[in-house]
């Protein structure tokens, strides 16, 4: 006997009577003489739906449930005669709408096209016409109301619950947090130098979630660790994902490094999580094999010693941890006590509490619904918002009836809490219903998109068109929210994704019934022939293909797969296409498909293609003839050449999902006559051509539903561009408008007029929506703004950007309120920026390559950056940046300040953290108040490039130095000034000293050795491209004077370099790194290494004259070496005949080794290595 509540009818009555109603409209019906047989069969479904509905209604409706189920198969059946009547009436009206119809009796040749479609209409109406006595001869036993009041409504509605109570604060568990919180802060809770877990364990609905969330989210615990990760595990379905969560753990980690190739993912972990105090929850894992804990644990183990996890799970023996085997934390959760529950639901029905409930007169009846509930916070929590829109004098009722009917059918061993979770579905509007139950088809665990959620559920209509001013998917999204309102869905920690719990997934995979399957191996078992919707869980699908294409009413096939796996359809898809011409639905994505076979054009009624990331190269011809195409995705197809010339038919697609990368190097121009895809929403790029071709610029006049960016390219063959109607268009967030280059101008088509007139005009007609944000503007030949920016109509713009606009003299912007950002770049005649520049929260001005500008703003109060480069004519900068970056580049001319300012930049800003000037000649100081009142802990960083002489304040703390490209004067003078922050008068001067972490230098040609006279007390020495230096140090002071303080030392491509010095090196050094000094020997005498008790990691890369490591080894504390390159070196401790080279015994015992030809090495990357590498690339 079919499950009562799976059996229901009512969810698909009102789809398809709207759908009817829709199509009875349509002329065609009316000449082909099929307005009466969908009228008949309309009469029918409203007869049928009154006595089905008293069924339904009924306490006894688990007697009728075969009934129900038939009915709801007729009803299926018929709505999918109705999509295919509906598909030839589009496809019929197209063929009008061009021509191509037959020139005699259209309307007779429709009739006999579709003959099958009449007689699938006259089948449906005689299985209705079985089905009404049958329902009507079990009145008596129904108890079945008079046809005058079905379906009326039975309560009284409140408004729906503001958004305030969907994240209430927990009900109970204050001790379970509290102590939960104190072992999460306990010193002593690590048992033998493992990785400290505590479990929280219970019964589904208990509310292990919500109290791991709680603490989660707790304040108590804000800025305690230094990385937070929730993991939501769910691994019910199978083996749990070890490598999913290595990875999600590495990204909360978010450590700036290079991993190799052969690092495994354990190694990359440990690398990441490394000294890192470290807040891991691990939700809903099912699994109880100990050796999984103890594969994730090894990869923690280099993490703080303060780092924690969290595990919830339904089994005290949870990863294997059970109490009584292991000495941990566990914090098992028993049912919510009554007081509790109660406070619980009054919150949640009310916005009240338990005296409110008393005050209202609904105190009795609100102790028996949560006694109904048995304690389940999970039960309570959702009865209470379905109570929420319940009129107060309906609680009896649904007390003692509702509860009563969904109790029978769910109170029992298998079903557990369902009963009152069914109470919830049974409560939901109709589309509600629907959208819910197609959930099923995802696994447990799944992590929900709502987008591409909405999208699938518009795929299969469940989403209709509204008469209030929304898109279908706004409409969607507002069927989401109602559903996570209502606790279908709850929204991950710190994501924008959603999940399920497992107790709504059994209620939706109830609901669905037989409609649903997931096939998870290569020889299913049999699945039911009235399946709808299938998800393929295998990665091998022709096994399968015989079971599936018995399935001749399938509408859905979709592959919720990890993105790393490879779906292999093997050979059937072509006959799958044929048999199934009911699908909705086709998810291909991860496939091994390369091309689709001409049997695509069968699926006429297919909304939802998705090819994305797989190797198809090119697109057929019969796409173009899937008239209900609504969404058609691409991501990630790197062999994808280009789009069909016949997209233009798909008039029902929305969107077009391709990534930007194939408008700009694989697509030159989008098909022609995009134009007719009016409900399109997103399209990347348009170029314009000519418009007989269907390329004209007149396309995009009715695509108002475009959203996100969108680029209009070769704006030179643009003619009548106020009939793009861009200030209809309010979704556009961002607009490129770019003409072509110079060459590529076809000044022939102007029609007279010049290129600059041509120009002005056509920008001044692609006014945009005053809602747009960001606007580039790039290679406009015009001499003006146009009228729309230059008068501020765009209030909402936060981004401009001009680019090579060679005309344009002088900027007027008007007043922009939200502009943030404004980058100029190859305006080869612009002269100045308005003195006054109205931009009250602009924090970002970038000018580039504008040789004739000769003046700036004279202030900006808010800006932040300012750069300035290849700006041949400007003499002086106003005092316009107060703090943040200043970049000053390729500025021959460029002296200072106006009027009374000084021309060597004193006085210049306050709170500068980052300067870099690079071949600006006459600039020869740097602002006396630099860095003033600025916390020590900042970040300040100076680059100074191809100048003579940089003065700067030894007073003011820097951070980071770096030279490039000077003489080696230039060096020693910032060493001098260095040096003063050792001997200077003031004791702010002696503080100061320890601000300076970093040099590096680069390029300085004739420098010969680093020089260390001076105190100077940094940590990190970079040294690059000085072809010159031949000694590391010189000899007037040792380096372990010098710099004593140096952790860091990383010297590249030195190629004089030869030696190390004979004293050694200085004596806290952590990090030494050697890469392209090709003349290097001798890492100096045999305890160079030795001695240096905190060397950690030794990179050598490239060194192919170094001949041995030195005499007495490295120090215990190294725990990574890296050798590449360097035979000479990888030749004594490679093996041999006689077994391993001379120098195998100074480098065995060090943990991790990465050398050539020796052994494949488990090691991370260490992050100092690779940072140092890294730095290279810029100096």
């Amino acid at each position: 006997m079919a499950d009562a509540i799976s059996a229901l009818a009512s969810p698909i009555f009102k789809l398809v009577l709207e759908k009817l109603a829709l199509l009875i409209q349509d002329e065609i019906l009316t000449l082909a003489g099929f307005e009466k047989d969908v009228k008949m069969l309309q009469d029918k479904f409203m007869d049928i739906q009154k006595v089905s509905e008293g069924a339904e209604e009924s306490p006894r409706r688990s007697e009728v449930a075969d009934l129900l189920e038939e009915l709801k198969d007729a009803i299926y059946d018929a709505e999918n005669i109705l999509d295919m009547l509906s598909t030839e009436v589009l496809i019929w009206n197209e063929m009008r709408q061009v021509n191509t119809c037959p020139p005699v009796a259209p309307d007779w040749i429709f009739r006999l096209k579709n003959r099958s479609i009449v007689n699938g209409i006259h089948e449906i109406m005689t299985r209705f016409d079985s089905l009404l006595p049958r329902f009507l001869s079990k009145k008596a036993l129904l108890n079945l109301v008079g046809e005058d009041s079905v379906g009326k409504e039975k309560e009284k509605r409140c408004p729906a619950r503001s958004s305030s109570v969907m994240d209430p604060e927990v009900v109970g568990r204050v001790e379970e947090k509290s102590e939960i919180i104190k072992m999460l802060k306990s010193r002593g809770n690590s048992v033998d130098g493992r990785v400290s877990v505590t479990t929280i364990t219970g019964m589904g609905g208990i509310g292990k979630t919500v109290l791991a969330r709680e603490v989660y989210n707790d304040h108590e615990l804000d800025g305690y660790f230094d990385a937070k990760s929730w993991i939501s595990v769910s691994d019910s379905e199978g083996p749990i994902n070890m490598s999913r969560i290595f990875e999600e753990i590495i990204a909360a980690c978010a450590k700036d490094y290079i991993p190799l190739g052969r690092d495994s993912l354990e190694s990359i972990l440990q690398h990441s999580v490394e000294g890192i105090k470290l807040l891991l929850v691990l939700d809903d894992v099912w699994t109880e094999n100990l050796e999984d804990w103890k594969e994730l644990e090894k990869g923690l183990l280099k993490a703080h010693n303060g780092t924690r996890v969290i595990v919830t799970g339904r089994s005290e023996n949870v990863f294997g941890l059970s109490p009584q085997n292991v000495p941990i934390p566990h914090i098992p959760l028993g049912k919510l006590p009554h007081e509790e529950c109660l406070k619980l639901f009054a919150r949640n029905a009310i916005d009240g509490d338990e005296s409110d409930l008393v005050n209202k007169g609904v105190k009795a009846i609100a102790d028996g619904i949560v006694s109904k509930c048995d304690g389940l916070p999970l039960a309570v929590e959702v009865i209470g918002y379905l109570l929420r829109n319940k009129a107060l004098d309906t609680w009896s009722d649904i007390l003692n009836n509702d509860l009563a009917k969904v109790e029978e059918e769910f109170r029992d061993e298998k079903h557990g809490i369902l009963f009152v979770l069914g109470l919830s579905y049974f409560h939901l509007p109709p589309e509600l219903k629907h959208c819910f139950s197609f959930c099923s088809i995802f696994p447990k665990g799944h992590e929900f998109d709502k987008d591409e959620l909405v999208k699938l559920w518009m795929a299969h209509s469940l989403v209709q068109p509204s008469k209030l001013v929304e898109t279908l998917e706004d409409k969607g999204r507002r069927y989401f929210d109602r559903l996570q309102e209502l606790s279908f869905f709850q929204q991950q920690p710190e994501s924008e994704k959603y999940s399920m719990q497992d107790y709504l997934h059994d209620l939706a995979e109830l609901v669905s019934g037989k409609y649903s399957c997931i096939v998870k191996g290569e020889n299913p078992s049999r699945i039911d022939p009235k399946t709808h919707h299938i998800a393929l869980m295998c990665e091998k699908v022709e096994g399968a293909s015989k079971s599936i294409m018995k399935c001749k009413k399938l509408r859905t096939i979709l592959m919720p797969m990890p993105r790393n796996s490879l779906t292999d359809f093997g050979k059937t898809l072509g006959k799958m296409f044929q048999t199934l011409k009911y699908l909705r639905v086709l998810d291909l994505s991860s496939s091994n498909v390369v091309e689709l076979p001409k049997t695509l054009a069968e699926l006429k009624l297919l909304h939802y293609l998705n090819l994305s990331r797989t190797k198809i190269k090119w697109l057929p011809n019969e796409l173009c003839s899937l008239l209900n195409l609504q969404t058609l995705k691409l991501l990630d197809c790197p062999w994808l050449l280009g789009l069909p010339k016949g997209l233009s038919r798909l008039i029902n697609l929305r969107h077009l999902e391709i990534e930007e990368a194939f408008w700009k190097y694989r697509c030159p121009r989008q098909p022609p006559n995009i134009g007719r895809l009016t409900s399109l929403q997103n399209l990347h790029k348009f170029c314009v051509g000519e418009a007989k071709k269907g390329f004209g610029i007149e396309q995009l006049k009715d695509m108002n539903d475009l959203e996100g960016s969108l680029h209009i390219m070769e704006l030179n063959k643009a003619e009548r561009a106020a009939e793009a109607n861009l200030k209809d268009k309010p979704r556009v967030q961002v607009l490129e408008l770019e003409w072509a280059t110079e060459t590529e101008r076809e000044i022939a088509r102007l029609k007279g007029k010049t290129p600059d007139e041509h120009d002005a005009e056509v920008l001044e007609d692609l006014e945009p929506h005053s809602s747009l944000t960001k606007l580039r503007v790039h290679r406009y030949c015009g001499k003006r703004t146009p009228s729309w920016l230059s008068r501020g109509k765009l209030q909402l713009l936060k981004t401009l950007i001009l680019e090579g606009c060679q005309n344009l003299e002088t900027l007027m912007l008007g007043r922009q309120e939200n502009l943030e950002v404004i980058c100029i770049k190859n305006m080869q005649k612009l002269r100045e920026l308005p003195a006054q520049l109205e931009c009250p929260v602009l924090h970002t001005l970038k000018i580039i390559n504008c040789p004739d500008l000769i003046q700036l703003p004279q202030s900006i109060p808010e800006l932040q950056i300012l750069k300035v480069k290849k700006c041949n004519s400007l003499k002086v900068i106003p005092r316009l940046i107060y703090s943040g970056t200043l970049v000053l580049v390729d500025n021959p001319v460029l002296e200072g300040f106006p009027g009374n300012y000084s021309v060597d930049f004193r006085d210049f800003g306050a709170r500068i953290w980052r300067c870099m000037i690079t071949n600006c000649p006459k600039i020869h100081g740097l602002p006396a108040k630099y860095y003033n009142s600025c916390r020590a802990s900042m970040n300040r960083k100076l680059e100074i490039g191809e100048c003579e002489s940089i003065y700067f304040d030894p007073s003011e703390p820097l951070t980071q130095l770096a030279i490039d490209r000077c003489r080696s004067h230039t060096l020693l003078e910032a060493m001098n000034i260095i040096s003063e922050y050792k001997f200077g008068i003031t004791s702010d001067s002696v503080v100061s000293l320890h601000y300076l972490q970093s040099l590096s230098i680069s390029n300085i040609s004739d420098l010969i050795s680093f020089p260390t006279k001076w105190e100077v007390q940094i940590t990190s020495l970079y040294i690059s491209a000085c072809k010159d230096l031949e000694d590391l140090f010189d000899s007037e002071q040792s380096c372990k004077g010098s710099l004593p303080r140096l952790v860091n030392l990383c010297i590249r491509d030195c190629p004089k370099l030869s030696n190390f010095p004979e004293e050694g090196l200085p004596p806290k050094l952590e990090l030494l790194v050697i890469q392209s000094c090709i003349r290097l020997e001798s890492l100096g005498p045999p305890d160079t290494l030795k001695d240096l008790t905190s060397l950690a990691d030794v990179c050598i890369v490239d060194c192919p004259k170094l001949q041995s490591f030195p005499a007495q080894g490295f120090p215990s504390s190294l725990q990574h070496l890296r050798i590449r390159d360097s035979p000479l070196l990888t030749e004594k401790v490679s093996k041999n005949e006689k077994g391993r080279g001379p120098d195998w015994p100074k480098i065995m015992n060090i943990p991790y080794l990465e050398i050539d030809e020796v052994r494949p090495s488990p090691a991370p990357v260490f992050a100092s290595c690779s940072q140092s590498l890294t730095c290279f690339k810029g100096h």
